[in-house]
């Protein structure tokens, strides 16, 4: 039986991808810190067990601190050094073993693109950019991956939109507000939103693990990115409530800071260029399909 080793593991994502992959026939082991039992990874001391990653089939990277709060001076630097520490400590460690995995996934971002980027159409190829501290977020977590593929490690890093699953993430977080009819679009509404159902992205990455060709960067998000509107209206109409509520954008920053300017209020049209190019098929490609299925997620 082959054995995946995963980094939170119980997140949202985590627990759909350990489920799916059992599924699908993989042995999975958590890779867990102290503060969670069993230990076998310590960022803050650089320790890791070696003899665990030994043998490995793949090593999934998904552990970090929420971006999903308030970003003060203190919430921003653990959200940074969560995954600037943790993936490097992953990729030398791997570098560095007698039998190393055939491939390591670790996430990243679409804000790899900055945050605001409105009438263009950005896939892998386009340039990347600096702006905004999740674009910031974003470099440090795919550079964290160097020794990895400087080893020859197939590495690859997932550049994730907005992940739908009504049992974690964002949609969660917006479902009691539609449910009591008070949803509806955030700011202007015309901001371009890159999602991808949760279900989507577990078939995404273990299609990578299974997909020697694929590596390096990779967009993990839906090839039908919808207006910010559109999307409110769609799961109004979902949940048979009206969407005549929006929220309007001093508002939201107001609430939320520079989170809201860069997440909720970002514009960002990506669109998955290599996982289609190299044949990976989404069960869901649009949002009413796809927000179909993640409300039930």
């Amino acid at each position: 039986m082959k054995r995946i080793i995963l980094t939170g593991a119980r997140g949202f994502v985590g627990k759909a991808l350990q489920s799916f992959l059992e599924k699908q026939g993989y042995q999975v082991e958590a890779l867990r810190s102290r503060s969670t039992g069993k230990a076998t990874m310590n960022k803050a001391t650089g320790w890791i067990d070696r003899d665990f990653l030994e043998n490995a089939f793949a090593v999934i990277h998904l552990a970090g601190e929420p971006i999903a709060q308030r970003w003060t001076v203190e919430a921003k630097h653990k959200i940074l050094e969560s995954r600037r520490q943790g993936t490097r400590l992953l990729a030398e460690t791997l570098s560095r073993l007698k039998n190393p995995p055939g491939v390591f996934i670790s996430m990243s971002g679409i804000n790899r693109y900055g945050f605001y980027r409105p009438n263009e159409v950005l896939t892998e190829s386009s340039a990347t950019s600096t702006a905004g501290f999740l674009a910031e977020v974003s470099v440090a977590w795919e550079e964290s991956t160097l020794a990895a593929r400087q080893s020859g490690i197939r590495t690859v890093s997932l550049r994730t939109g907005v992940v739908l699953a009504a049992s974690g993430g964002a949609l969660k977080t917006m479902l009691p507000a539609f449910r009591l009819g008070l949803g509806g679009p955030i700011g202007s509404g015309k901001q371009m939103m890159s999602w991808i159902r949760l279900g989507d992205l577990v078939r995404l990455i273990v299609w990578v693990i299974e997909n020697p060709q694929c590596q390096g960067p990779l967009n993990a998000v839906s090839p039908q990115p919808v207006s910010q509107k559109h999307f409110a209206q769609v799961l109004a109409k979902k949940l048979h409530r009206p969407c005549f509520c929006p929220a309007p954008a001093w508002a939201v920053k107001l609430a939320f800071g520079q989170m809201a300017e860069e997440t909720l209020l970002g514009d960002l049209t990506v669109l998955p260029q290599v996982a289609t190019q190299q044949g990976f098929v989404f069960e869901t490609p649009d949002i009413d399909s796809g927000l179909t299925q993640a409300l039930q997620e």
